[in-house]
């Protein structure tokens, strides 16, 4: 997980970055690196691999533009925002490279109960919800089921550093690249882009940016603690799981993304 990055791996992530991405606050967007990726492509590899060494440097670029797109017609409150932060290409790049060290191991990582953003699931295998309450509706006997879907608003905004870096160290990431994505994560500064213009920069301490490639992996990493939460309190008992079928897989949870779904017993208990 620790070994540098080459010239190609760099080149590669640049050239799939779409050309007329929206720009970060530097402006430039991937369209120039592609085209004069003769004249910049070397010293970028050389900035990038730099910050891997020293995760000190990543401050430099970790600039970051916070878009607000409204998620309804005529909003009128904040909440009915979504904030999208806007990263420089050079970020990008090595984000995206971070992120190729971490994507082997995701299935060994997390949980088949997560099929966000792990390689081999997808999200039609939520279609099993359907077929679990579809069965729970033809359910007969006296003892009764449930579920629960939660939402969880502002997950990704709410997240404790403390509780990210305790997260990677459990999961066995390497101390350095451990030490690399916390810079990510942690040395950004952020500007509103509000009526046309940037508000005042502000200092993020807590939280995970919808824009930054790191992000969805790392909120899957940390899902995955409750979920073990969960799987040691079925071993113990304290959570009755349920079946879609005599024969069929005893059932407690799924997650994608940020929505919760929550199988039990529906019983005093």
């Amino acid at each position: 997980m620790e070994h540098g990055f080459t010239l190609e791996e760099v080149r590669q992530e640049v050239m799939s970055m779409g050309s007329l991405k929206a720009p970060g606050k530097d402006g430039y967007q991937p369209v120039f690196f592609h085209k004069c990726w003769s004249t910049v492509g070397e010293a970028l590899f050389w900035f990038v691999g730099d910050c891997f060494v020293n995760p000190m440097q990543i401050g430099f670029i970790n600039e970051t533009l916070l878009v607000l797109i409204p998620k309804k017609e005529s909003p009128e409150y904040i909440a009915q925002f979504r904030p999208i932060g806007l990263c420089n290409v050079v970020y990008q790049t090595l984000a995206k490279c971070i992120v190729n060290r971490i994507k082997p191991h995701m299935r060994r990582l997390v949980h088949p109960t997560q099929t966000y953003f792990v390689s081999g699931r997808h999200i039609t295998d939520i279609i099993i919800v359907q077929e679990v309450v579809h069965s729970m509706g033809l359910k007969k006997g006296k003892k009764g089921q449930m579920f629960l879907k939660i939402d969880q608003a502002k997950a990704y905004d709410k997240l404790s550093w403390r509780f990210l870096h305790e997260t990677l160290v459990a999961a066995g990431i390497p101390t350095h690249l451990t030490s690399v994505i916390m810079a990510c994560v942690s040395s950004s500064s952020m500007q509103v882009m509000w009526n046309g213009g940037a508000t005042e920069g502000f200092t993020p301490s807590r939280g995970l940016r919808q824009g930054c490639p790191l992000s969805p992996y790392l909120f899957t990493l940390c899902k995955e603690i409750l979920s073990h939460v969960i799987q040691e309190a079925v071993v113990k008992g304290a959570w009755k799981t349920i079946k879609a079928s005599p024969g069929g897989p005893s059932l407690s949870h799924l997650f994608f993304a940020d929505d919760l779904i929550l199988f039990a017993e529906a019983s005093e208990e």
